[in-house]
């Protein structure tokens, strides 16, 4: 392995299907407070917006009229997105791979804990890589390279690799930053974005890197 150790993958949107979960948690919000169907598309793109989520609850409340305190639907939605949350097909398969050839796996995601790791935990990614890192825990939000570099230390290995994401402003920004090898993680890619690697998924990132 020429090009480091350590592989630093985004979770929300690389490993697990956070967009499907956040839909299927807005057809539960809608039939359970009587919003207007008509705002699901909205409410999704506000859940899946790159923001902390704690800002876009009270909008929601608003705008669907919702009977609810933010705060304690914030809540709601944290204890429940890990019940909801899959992994996107053939991620397993292509951590395993990395992992056998000698990589040292990590996640870097931006979030609050217990829903963060709850998704780790439920969709066992605990067990595909070394440790995991989250930007409640140690205050510090990509783009800044500062949760790369924790995840680096608590795995124990020099800050050499890839850092794979699909947020361009966020992950490939933070892996740039840290000095990091990036690939973005896209279906929709541009050609003035500067990345090392343009992939349309975690398996075709993981043949990449098994291919070099």
């Amino acid at each position: 392995m020429d090009d480091g150790q350590l592989i630093v993958f985004d979770l929300d949107g690389t490993l697990v299907d956070q967009k499907a979960a956040a839909a299927r948690w807005v057809d539960e919000f809608i039939r359970g407070c009587g919003a207007d169907p008509d705002l699901r598309p909205w409410i999704i793109g506000e859940l899946t917006a790159r923001r902390p989520k704690d800002q876009v609850f009270p909008g929601i409340v608003e705008r669907t009229s919702a009977r609810v305190d933010p705060y304690a639907l914030w809540q709601e939605y944290r204890r429940r997105m890990p019940e909801l949350i899959e992994l996107f097909p053939g991620v397993v398969r292509a951590l395993r791979d990395l992992r056998g050839a000698g990589w040292m796996l990590g996640i870097a995601t931006n979030g609050i804990a217990d829903n963060q790791v709850g998704k780790i935990e439920r969709t066992g990614l605990d067990a595909l890589v070394d440790d995991w890192v989250v930007s409640s825990d140690v205050g510090i939000r990509k783009p800044d390279p500062g949760l790369v570099i924790v995840l680096a230390e608590r795995i124990g290995v020099p800050l050499r690799g890839w850092m794979a994401g699909d947020g361009l402003e966020t992950d490939i920004e933070a892996g740039r930053r840290a000095g990091l090898r990036t690939a973005w993680i896209t279906d929709r890619p541009h050609a003035d974005a500067a990345v090392d690697l343009v992939v349309g998924d975690v398996p075709g990132f993981a043949a990449a890197v098994l291919n070099r």
